[in-house]
């Protein structure tokens, strides 16, 4: 967004010592406001520090280039950077080291860590140690069936009971193997956090630390906080330490990950109340309109931005498939002078978004090490691919290729394994690149770019301690169904994966009410007035847009659709487009 004037309502958070809740709408100014804060510290002595905690990179990016004058202000006391981080560095590091004399090595997720896979007799498929959840040693796993891909979930659901067992136990023992030698994924350090902390000692000699260390802390997009992250934050307000906490509660979405509304309402009401930035600087009149109707909470927003004076309405797209929806969508766009590039789909299902744009269908996103290697190599190469998606890719293609030359008798800690090698992570991870930007992914056969891939490791000097062997191509030397965008694809996302930005054009694909459902889904919720995390998500999806958004409505839902924004007086016009003319009318 544009610098603003900060206003009143921003002013008092950003002035204003003491704990405190500030709600803010979509667009709100919040991140200035945050970032503000952080760098004018009301009321902290000048010997703490001040944490900013963020689950986006945007507050921290923007803290980071704001600050570019006052270096001081992003070192020791202070801290800018993830939750996962402050977890990490502040809690499980200090306390795992004292306790093992080893020094963590922390990973985003298993499946970048090789090794973490396992076969159980009977059942066609791989087990990964991400599926699980374990006790802080890695004990008693359990197989959490919501963590297996879509795909697979049936198998994991008719397992036998000495399958099951069978995998709990072989689970178990990779992860103890792991944590003993201070390998750990983010689901593994918040379950030691939380084991730590509730030990009486532990918990009041580090409350005591954390105190003395900062004055504050900043807690940005609060409503994204799952019961780990409550953890924490009730840990430093019981520690006396000053808690700032900034969100907009109608954005909480991540449920399946165990967030709850009434838990996130029941943290933030710990501490007072700030006025609610209700100044919207992203959206048109007629899309803040739209954001009302959605909300299931009390409060208005107020278009103040750039576009405020904006006055294209609401578009409903009526479509029977989202299979058709990509050139209609174009069509829409460009009728009202946006071009392709500004628009983005958003979906709650990966499958919807991708072919309400007209990108191929999800594909198969295990295979083998090849398989992945290749589709890490592509994303690598896409333009298009998001800053997370290119993160994941590197992640993919490090823990591969580390996994070829690891030694399966022993876990060791990635520098400890790269010096063992003549790597630091910096030449390593420049090797990854270069090698994948010297390949050519899917443009032949997997034995090609199998070839190019033992090319570029000896033409690296990694072919002494990287063993090719395990790299195998599919059956018949065919690649798989993967999920390699058509050119002329519309970009897309789940509205999970975009929460945070925003896009000049917006299309919310909008299913049809599956048949077999037992529950109303986000229209229905919408229609009704009652609260509910799929009109949440509706809520989200809308609130990305800037000057144009496009309902793409699945026909049944056209007239709930419709009578929710004649209800609440939203500008907005039914677009009808015939197929075979490519034409419209309203």
């Amino acid at each position: 967004m544009d610098e603003i004037d900060f206003s009143p309502a921003q002013r008092a958070l950003i002035d204003k010592p003491g704990s405190v809740f500030v709600p803010a709408c979509p667009g709100a100014g919040k991140t200035q406001s945050i970032v503000e804060r952080f760098t004018q510290r009301p009321g902290v002595p000048a010997r703490q520090g001040v944490a900013l905690l963020s689950f986006t990179n945007a507050a921290i990016n923007e803290a980071r280039q704001r600050c570019a004058q006052r270096p001081d202000l992003l070192t020791a006391p202070n801290y800018v950077g993830t939750i996962d981080g402050f977890i990490n560095r502040f809690i499980v590091t200090p306390l795992y080291k004292a306790l093992t004399g080893t020094v963590p090595t922390f990973k985003d997720s298993w499946h970048t860590v090789q090794g973490t896979t396992f076969r159980v007799a009977g059942v066609p498929l791989e087990f990964q140690l991400g599926w699980f959840a374990f006790d802080h040693d890695g004990g008693n796993a359990r197989l959490v069936s919501h963590q297996v891909p879509y795909a697979q979930r049936s198998i994991v659901t008719n397992l036998s009971d000495w399958q099951r067992n069978t995998a709990n136990t072989n689970a178990s023992r990779l992860a103890r193997r792991f944590l003993a030698n201070g390998v750990m994924d983010c689901a593994a350090t918040r379950v030691l956090m939380e084991h730590y902390l509730t030990d009486p000692t532990n918990r009041a000699r580090l409350g005591q630390l954390m105190s003395a260390r900062f004055g504050s802390v900043i807690v940005d997009e609060v409503q994204d906080c799952d019961s780990s992250d409550i953890f924490l934050i009730n840990f430093l307000l019981d520690s006396g330490i000053e808690t700032v906490m900034v969100g907009d509660l109608d954005q909480s979405i991540y449920g399946f990950r165990g967030s709850t509304i009434e838990a996130v309402q029941n943290l933030v009401g710990r501490v007072p109340e700030g006025t609610r930035f209700d100044g919207n600087y992203r959206s048109s009149p007629a899309i803040c309109a739209v954001v009302n109707s959605l909300r299931a909470d009390t409060g208005s927003d107020i278009p103040l931005g750039k576009w405020k004076d904006d006055q294209y309405p609401v578009v409903v797209l009526p479509v029977s498939g989202f299979d058709h929806a990509r050139s209609k969508i174009i069509e829409v766009a460009g009728s009202m002078g946006f071009n392709r590039e500004e628009i983005k789909v958003l979906a709650y299902g990966e499958k919807d978004a991708r072919e309400c744009a007209g990108a191929s269908p999800p594909g198969d996103k295990s295979g083998g090490k090849l398989v992945q290697l290749a589709q890490a190599a592509a994303t690598l190469q896409d333009l298009r691919a998001s800053a997370r998606a290119r993160t994941e890719a590197m992640q993919t293609i490090e823990g591969i290729l580390r996994g070829l030359g690891h030694d399966d008798d022993r876990v060791l800690a990635d520098a400890e394994f790269l010096g063992s090698v003549g790597l630091t992570p910096r030449t390593f991870r420049d090797g990854c690149l270069r090698l994948a930007s010297r390949t050519s992914p899917f443009d032949g056969p997997p034995s090609d770019f199998r070839a190019e891939l033992r090319n570029g490791i000896k033409a690296l000097g990694w072919d002494g301690w990287i063993n090719t062997g395990g790299l195998r191509s599919p059956n018949g030397d065919t690649w798989p169904v993967l999920m390699i965008d058509e050119p002329d694809a519309l970009d897309w996302s789940t509205v999970h994966g975009f929460k945070g930005l925003q896009a000049t054009v917006t299309a919310v694909a909008i299913p049809p009410l599956p048949r077999r459902a037992t529950s109303a889904d986000g229209v229905g919720l919408w229609s009704k007035g009652d609260p509910g995390e799929s009109r949440r998500v509706l809520y989200v999806g809308a609130s990305r847009a800037q000057r144009l958004l496009i309902l793409v409505t699945a026909d049944p839902q056209v007239p709930a659709v419709t009578s929710c924004l004649q209800r609440d007086a939203v500008p907005f016009m039914v677009v009808q487009n015939t197929r075979d003319t490519g034409g419209t009318n309203a």
